[in-house]
């Protein structure tokens, strides 16, 4: 693993009590940084940062309960934050869990408003409340987990292809008002990733034989296999940097080749 230093620098990572975003906390607190986490669930709050201080007895971990599919932030999340004595966000990873796979005909109203507040309207919000922070302090990073489906749809997955999509136009907007006070905004097209919703896929696909199934889909990727949630976030820790400072508007894909596309 490449060694990072965040000491000092303050990381808000939403739905981060599992998978990619717990493993993206985990790194960030064990190069130094002070960590911010939310979840839906309070119980499994508890138990990622029991999880991480185990690892690391000496981190900062601050959690904070919220639900991405609510229309608006936490009112207290700011007071929260100073009461820990983080006056400002440094580092600001949106991060979300996919939506139902559901084909476009058995869509309702509600999984439409789930996925548009979870998805890309929560990386609006947070992106506003940290941004006057990093502005003050003419430095700031924002990275924006999305997927593979915003630049190469798949059927039945409508509810991910156009969020994701909305949240990539979004970083790219975002990057252009705010690169004259040093902060970035990049986006990560997530290709497959070994966490616990790719595997619930792919036992929806084959319920007797879990590991014939993950063999089958990794033998789709160049590379040969599904990325650990570890390697994965390489590339999140390195625009995190400021050696990454020229990285901006980006919306980078990490799926080990699996994209077809050129751009």
């Amino acid at each position: 693993m490449i060694s990072f230093n965040f000491r000092n620098k303050n990381v808000f990572i939403s739905a981060a009590s599992k998978g990619i975003g717990f493993e993206i906390a985990k790194a960030f607190s064990f190069f130094g940084a002070n960590i911010v986490i939310t979840s839906s669930s309070k119980n499994n709050l508890k138990i990622a940062k029991k999880k991480i201080l185990e690892k690391n007895k000496n981190a900062k971990i601050v959690i904070i309960p919220y639900d991405q599919k609510k229309k608006s932030l936490p009112k207290n999340i700011l007071s929260l934050l100073k009461k820990n004595l983080i006056s400002s966000i440094d580092i600001l990873i949106n991060n979300s869990g996919g939506p139902p796979v559901k084909s476009i005909l058995k869509i309702k109203d509600k999984d439409l408003d789930n996925a548009l507040n979870a998805n890309l309207k929560s990386a609006i919000l947070t992106s506003q409340l940290f941004l006057p922070g990093m502005i003050k302090k003419k430095w700031g990073r924002i990275i924006n987990l999305t997927s593979l489906t915003a630049k190469e749809p798949g059927a039945n997955f409508a509810l991910s292809n156009i969020t994701r999509a909305g949240v990539v136009s979004f970083s790219k907007t975002l990057s252009q008002e705010v690169a004259k006070y040093g902060v970035t905004v990049n986006s990560i097209l997530t290709g497959g990733v070994l966490t616990d919703r790719l595997k619930s896929l792919l036992i929806k696909l084959n319920k007797k034989n879990f590991t014939k199934q993950l063999s089958k889909v990794s033998k789709l990727v160049p590379n040969g296999y599904i990325a650990s949630p570890n390697e994965f976030i390489q590339m999140i820790l390195f625009l995190a940097t400021s050696n990454a400072s020229y990285v901006n508007g980006s919306a980078i894909t990490v799926d080990g080749g699996s994209s077809k596309s050129l751009f």
